[in-house]
């Protein structure tokens, strides 16, 4: 049981790892156009999101985190994109008190939501931007209650 939960860590942290690392920006993309934007939760800006972009063509999706500040940069496709945010905690808590050793680590199903789950598909995120060469800044304007 515990090198099942194990192994399923691992898997989330690679996946992860990939979006965040090899889909960080999309700046390699051919004709990838810049987009800037805030993120924003009840009107306060949302630090440490992930935010994400998928073209109209599917395809691998471009990823950014948010700052202090919900400010985030990333290269995306030209044309409609569908965008999905997410923002998760470890059950627990976080900070080093809460670093365990790996069969303790918390599995996907353990991670505590802090924004509506209804914002982390971007099938059903309702958010969505045509992204064009010098299009003006993104302003994602989330709601804690939906």
């Amino acid at each position: 049981m515990k090198i099942a939960r194990v192994l399923v860590s691992v898997a989330v942290l690679m996946i992860v790892s990939v979006f965040l690392f090899l889909g960080c920006g999309g700046s390699g993309r051919p004709g990838a156009v810049r987009v800037t934007g805030q993120v924003t939760l009840d009107g306060k800006p949302l630090a440490g999101a992930a935010v994400m972009f998928t073209g109209p063509e599917g395809g691998a999706p471009v990823t950014a985190v948010t700052d202090a500040n919900g400010n985030f940069f990333l290269h995306a496709v030209p044309g409609v994109n569908k965008v999905a945010v997410a923002k998760t905690e470890a059950a627990g808590g976080g900070g080093e008190e809460a670093l365990s050793p790996p069969e303790d680590v918390p599995t996907v199903n353990e991670a505590k939501q802090l924004i509506p789950p209804k914002y982390a598909n971007p099938a059903t995120s309702g958010i969505s931007f045509e992204v064009k060469p010098g299009m003006p800044p993104v302003k994602i304007e989330l709601k804690s209650t939906e």
